[in-house]
């Protein structure tokens, strides 16, 4: 009795574990850690990952990092979030020597994504920028950029 009830339960854990393994491996690239894979499969948030930004949905990434952007992220709000007021936020490579446009223009509280970020760095103290209605970040040649209600210069 006592072999059965254990290989039974050693059973269960083995197709437990991998159903847990076969859900992070679905889930997309940028998904992170136990709260953002609960977000995603609660439908709070919506994540795709593009190898280069020109793949990236329009409207998904700041039009100038297109010829410019790879191994992209783009987390936007999904179905369960509630009303969407259209943020987004997105992260990926620049290629070396990359620079925001000119147009941008210093922003000197930029806050912070809608969702908080997810696992990126803390960019408090970081230069900000906004590029075309788009918060941007740099850090080591890495784009952070969300959008959100209105973000003001």
């Amino acid at each position: 009795m006592r072999g059965t009830v254990g290989a039974v339960l050693g059973g269960a854990v083995a197709v437990a574990a991998t159903a847990v393994a076969g859900v992070l491996v679905a889930m997309p690239a940028g998904v992170h850690g136990a709260g953002a894979v609960l977000a995603e499969l609660q439908g709070h948030t919506e994540t795709t990952s593009r190898d280069d930004a020109a793949r990236a949905p329009e409207g998904s990434v700041p039009f100038w990092t297109r010829s410019v952007g790879t191994g992209v992220t783009v987390v936007r709000p999904g179905d369960a979030y509630g009303e969407d007021d259209g943020s987004v936020r997105a992260d990926m490579a620049l290629a070396a020597g990359t620079t925001a446009p000119g147009s941008c223009t210093p922003l000197a509280h930029p806050g912070m994504p809608w969702d908080g970020g997810g696992s990126w760095p803390d960019l408090t103290g970081e230069p900000a920028l906004l590029c075309d209605g788009w918060v941007t970040v740099v850090v080591d040649g890495h784009l952070y950029a969300w959008t959100g209600p209105a973000p003001q210069a």
